[in-house]
């Protein structure tokens, strides 16, 4: 699906310049995850990869898939991709991007990107 929305480009290109937010988005590719896990298999802090989720969700490149409780009650947002590709390029005098949504995910993204 091709983007644009001027704002939603700019905040998929800031992502997908950004090697955390790469490493992130490889992370949840496939299968849901909490924080701590992405924190742990990727190494990034805690701090950051919150912030960087963030940052993800609202370049409509990863979403809430569901949530799970802790033992104390806190609410734990599983995040998963929500696109296999992510396309950037140049058309004359513009940038062009390209999203391709994961197949379970088609819908929610479309929802995702008329809400932002």
């Amino acid at each position: 699906m091709k983007i644009t929305d001027p704002g939603l480009r700019e905040r998929i290109i800031q992502a997908m310049g950004d090697s955390e937010s790469v490493s992130l988005l490889h992370a949840i590719r496939g299968s849901p995850k909490d924080a701590q896990t992405i924190s742990n298999e990727t190494g990034v802090p805690l701090s950051t990869v919150y912030r960087k989720l963030a940052s993800l969700k609202a370049a409509a490149l990863a979403i809430t898939s569901s949530f799970t409780l802790t033992p104390e009650g806190k609410r734990q947002d599983l995040v998963v991709a929500a696109v296999t590709d992510v396309r950037i390029g140049i058309s004359g005098d513009q940038i062009e991007v390209e999203l391709t949504p994961t197949q379970q995910n088609a819908s929610r993204i479309w929802s995702e990107l008329f809400r932002s």
